[in-house]
């Protein structure tokens, strides 16, 4: 029996926590109904190409997906091939957080 320690997580970090509603990203084990726990993204420029991150897009909402970016162009990937990719200028999308741990109820 193991416990886990999650005060160096959440201790001075901004780190707030989401619902996972749909399966987009199954493929990165992040299923319908999980928790996941979000890290505060206050320089997305500094983002490396594949971090899972929760984005506010225009007329869609937040989306949590794989963050790519091309010159001045932000791709959101699903980890599921049923869907296709969200292009945007990277100035119309918000990065709210980067995925710091994934908790699904037994």
């Amino acid at each position: 029996q193991e416990t886990l320690d999650f005060n160096s997580i959440l201790n001075g970090k901004n780190v707030f926590a989401l619902t996972v509603n749909g399966d987009s990203m199954i493929d990165s084990c992040i299923a319908d109904g999980d928790q996941v726990l979000m890290e505060q993204v206050r320089d997305p420029s500094s983002l490396k190409n594949g971090t899972v991150v929760s984005a506010m897009v225009p007329g869609a909402g937040t989306t949590l997906k794989h963050f790519y970016r091309e010159g001045s162009l932000v791709r959101l990937e699903a980890a599921n091939a049923a869907y296709e990719p969200i292009e945007l200028n990277a100035e119309e999308v918000q990065i709210q957080g980067k995925l710091v741990a994934v908790w699904r109820k037994a």
